[in-house]
């Protein structure tokens, strides 16, 4: 295909801008502003520390790349001071890995992240970074006035990239050509991605964490008498209720899906999220990438989501997970929470999914811990592949009906962070240390003392004290068995089963509690033995923890239902066997918004046991 004229490529990206900026100005942000050239200074600044060494042939300045990194920190700190931001502070981890992404992306494209020496390939480097740094400083001065962005600033900086890709390429030697839509699709991804991230709170529509956004306060009320000519939206998209009698706005318990009652039944549905950074990433864990060199470089550290990790080992999780939950009556205000119900029908039926584990009412069999699910289920995982050992088949059954709660309280009063604290060592049945049925201490805190056992005790700790950030939030426990086979088919084909003459290598039974507000969860000493646990843990970083998945990363749904959850789960697993012994365990878990179901019955009495 014959490349575009310029002067097309130019107008249509000007009419683009215009358009997708006129509908988000809002109230000027100082401290967003500030964040943005911060953004584009560490754009550009990256590139030309790589430009250069391409140039020469030589491994990149790491001196350059840490100058790069400390006025980036530096002019996000000097921002936040102003006390405008539109987005959340504590995004500096999150803009600068969406940086360092996009120079690594740029390098990728123009010679494959190669050392050079190649000037060609040098100046097209620095030309991406300039563009996006050139690009990143119109949106700042947009945003620091509250207005659009200027059409004509952005296509200057268009024109001078085109013109010095042009000028790059025309004196040849460069490793490709041809590639100046190809950086000019990169470069504007980046800014989309960073000016969305750093502007979303202004933009008028109220996302995810936010109470209001600009004039849209979602129908927020002082309450009574007072009516809601008192309520505002503060620059952070928090609601300003200083007016309201009393200071404080009405609480409104939100639908769980627009237009509906809140009693219903709905399903979550799993879908693909955003990459991030495994839990064995060390100092990147969590953080957003888009390749394994945004967390650290170790092959298959930057994962999509959805993704589990256990013992320091990441693997994706499928998509098309379901959970169907029934709220049978609505929990008023102020608290807005309600009461969710997983279902699971008859819990002592046989396993449609391991018939290798046996029927019951026979005992299990091939070395299963279990061989009893629920026969209609709530709580449903597709068949997933573990590519370890040549290619292993997980699956998770529900075996028994849970209990949780969604809150949809605005502003926010939910407080639905779990915490699991665990330690391997067994407090006998009654899940108590220090009673008279507590097993004789292990002589010491290995996998053939105490890791060897399966009924360590786990305690858990519902909220944090503080209110989730503002949105739906979820939090649906379901007790579950995950399997682990070696399939005689491999990789694991899709709807496999483990069947008899597969080899089992591990069975577990365990409740993730799977919540939109944040987990932790670490291995702590908590009889006074001296032993926490036996085993990886966490990761070889942090075998104990805690590990935490926050609220950079978990997310409630939006109050208008566009934007559905993240969840996150994270908790110690006692396996009692090789290769696994005492397990960390950590899930992101994105969804789609909730919808409505056909409606169910469902009722639901817990069952407490150890280690849950």
């Amino acid at each position: 295909m014959a490349p575009r004229p310029r002067g097309f490529v130019i107008a249509v990206c000007a009419l683009l801008a215009f358009a997708s900026v006129t509908a988000s100005a809002a109230t000027p942000s100082k401290c967003s502003s500030a964040k943005l050239r911060a953004t584009s200074k560490k754009a550009s600044t990256r590139a030309k520390c790589y430009a250069k060494a391409v140039a020469k042939g030589q491994m990149v300045d790491g001196d350059c790349l840490s100058k790069a990194s400390s006025k980036f920190s530096a002019g996000f700190t000097r921002a936040e001071s102003k006390g405008d931001c539109r987005a959340p502070n504590g995004d500096a981890p999150a803009i600068e890995s969406k940086v360092d992404s996009f120079v690594d992306n740029v390098r990728n494209i123009v010679n494959s992240s190669g050392q050079g020496p190649n000037r060609c390939d040098s100046k097209k480097i620095r030309a991406a970074g300039k563009k996006a740094s050139n690009e990143a400083k119109c949106h700042a001065k947009a945003v620091a006035h509250g207005a659009s962005v200027d059409s004509t600033c952005l296509g200057k900086a268009e024109t001078k990239f085109s013109s010095s890709i042009s000028k790059a390429e025309t004196a040849a030697g460069c490793t490709h050509t041809g590639q100046t839509n190809q950086l000019e699709s990169a470069v504007n991804a980046f800014i989309d991605d960073a000016v969305s991230e750093l502007t979303s709170c202004g933009n008028g529509t109220i996302d995810p964490g936010e109470d209001c956004d600009d004039g849209n306060i979602g129908g927020a009320t002082c309450g009574g008498s007072a009516g809601g000519a008192f309520v505002s939206c503060k620059p952070d998209c928090t609601l300003d209720c200083s007016r309201c009698p009393g200071g404080a706005c009405q609480v409104t318990c939100e639908p769980i899906v627009p237009n509906q009652p809140i009693p219903n039944t709905y399903q979550l549905l799993g879908v693909a999220g955003p990459k991030l950074c495994q839990t064995n990433s060390a100092a990147n864990a969590f953080k957003p990438c888009n390749s394994d060199s945004d967390c650290g470089g170790a092959s298959g550290s930057c994962l999509q989501t959805p993704w589990i990790t256990a013992d320091g080992f990441a693997f994706q999780f499928p998509t098309g997970i379901s959970t169907v939950f029934t709220v049978a009556a609505a929990d008023p205000a102020p608290t807005c929470n309600h009461s969710a119900c997983i279902s699971c029908g008859n819990p002592a039926a046989a396993c449609t999914g391991i018939p290798g584990c046996g029927s019951p009412p026979d005992a299990p069999q091939n070395g299963c811990s279990r061989n009893t699910c629920c026969d209609t289920p709530g709580f449903t995982v597709p068949t997933f592949n573990i590519p370890i050992l040549g290619g292993l088949c997980g699956r998770v059954d529900q075996v028994a009906c849970g209990l949780g709660v969604v809150n949809t309280s605005h502003p926010q009063t939910g407080d639905n962070e779990v915490t699991k604290t665990g330690d391997t060592s067994d407090p006998g049945p009654d899940c108590v240390y220090g009673t008279g049925d507590d097993p004789v201490v292990q002589p010491a805190c290995t996998v053939v003392g105490e890791g060897a056992d399966t009924k360590g005790k786990v305690v858990k700790t519902i909220g944090n004290g503080s209110p989730d950030v503002s949105g739906i939030h979820f939090r649906l426990p379901t007790p579950m068995l995950a399997t682990v086979w070696q399939d005689s088919e491999n990789p694991c084909p899709p709807g496999s089963t483990f069947d008899s003459g597969e080899g089992l290598i591990s069975q577990l039974v365990l409740s993730a509690d799977p919540t939109s507000a944040g987990a932790t969860g670490s291995f702590s000493d908590l009889n006074g033995d001296g032993c926490k646990h036996a085993g990886t843990g966490f990761s070889s970083a942090s075998p104990d923890g805690p590990i935490t998945v926050g609220s950079l990363v978990a997310r409630p749904q939006s109050y208008d239902g566009t934007v559905g959850a993240i969840q996150t789960a994270a908790g110690p697993i006692f396996s009692g066997a090789a290769p696994l012994y005492d397990i960390g365990f950590v899930g992101v878990l994105p969804s789609g918004p909730a919808t409505v179901q056909p409606a169910e019955t469902c009722t639901c009495v817990p069952v407490a046991g150890c280690p849950e």
